[in-house]
């Protein structure tokens, strides 16, 4: 303060300096607020009610490498716990089949065949929507970091980071599109380590309808295991 200036002037300019700063903070705090997950709160809770699952989708792959995405149709079939059919390509190109133990993984392009753990990295790209993480929205949060929630058209988005980590190593992040008016999974992307992105859109979804156990079943005739 100057010599013989008035105290109270200082007093309001140095109120009023603190104002912006006080604004900057506020602003900071409501930016890291925690995001708003009441609608995949609801959509997690709905899963406990799914048994069985069939959508058809399209799988959208974006690679840095190239100018336009590579969109592909394909088929999902799921019956809880852990067994999963996933067709891509009409005909096949890419088909991954779980027992409920072993997912075998199919490759049309060079009759190729390999079997992974249904817990593996590998595994989990295709069985998302079929794992122990979507039991409950407690077990959601074990399983991932809510990093961010958004609106778009009407569509809530989530941005996710997996918590385990050999799953964040090959997928370092998930989003979820969930459409509030039907509580259904719109479309799931996974961004992957080399940044390319794989979207996958569904429609036509039917649930807890009866499945065929060989749909469960890989046919390996004319497929070499690797």
């Amino acid at each position: 303060m100057l010599q013989g200036s008035d105290p109270s002037l200082w007093n309001w300019i140095s109120r009023h300096r603190m104002r912006p700063i006080a604004l900057l903070v506020l602003s900071c705090l409501l930016a890291h607020a925690a995001p708003d997950t009441s609608v995949l709160d609801a959509w997690l809770k709905r899963q406990t009610s799914i048994n069985t699952l069939e959508a058809d989708f399209v799988q959208e792959r974006r690679l840095p490498s190239l100018k336009q995405p590579v969109s592909t149709p394909g088929k999902l079939v799921m019956q809880k716990p852990d067994k999963l059919r996933w067709e891509l390509g009409n005909p096949i190109e890419t088909l991954a089949v779980s027992d409920g133990t072993t997912m075998t993984l199919l490759q049309a392009s060079d009759k190729s065949a390999r079997q992974v753990a249904k817990d593996s990295p590998q595994a989990k790209q295709f069985s998302f929507l079929g794992g122990s993480a979507l039991s409950s929205p407690e077990a959601f949060r074990e399983a991932f970091d809510i990093s961010e929630s958004r609106i778009t058209s009407g569509i809530h988005q989530y941005t996710l980071q997996p918590k385990e980590r050999r799953m964040k190593a090959n997928v370092p992040w998930v989003f979820l599109d969930i459409d509030p008016s039907t509580n259904e999974l719109r479309a799931l992307e996974l961004e992957m380590k080399d940044k390319s992105r794989i979207r996958t859109v569904f429609s036509n979804t039917k649930l807890n309808g009866k499945l065929p156990a060989s749909a469960f079943q890989a046919d390996l005739t004319g497929y070499q295991m690797k």
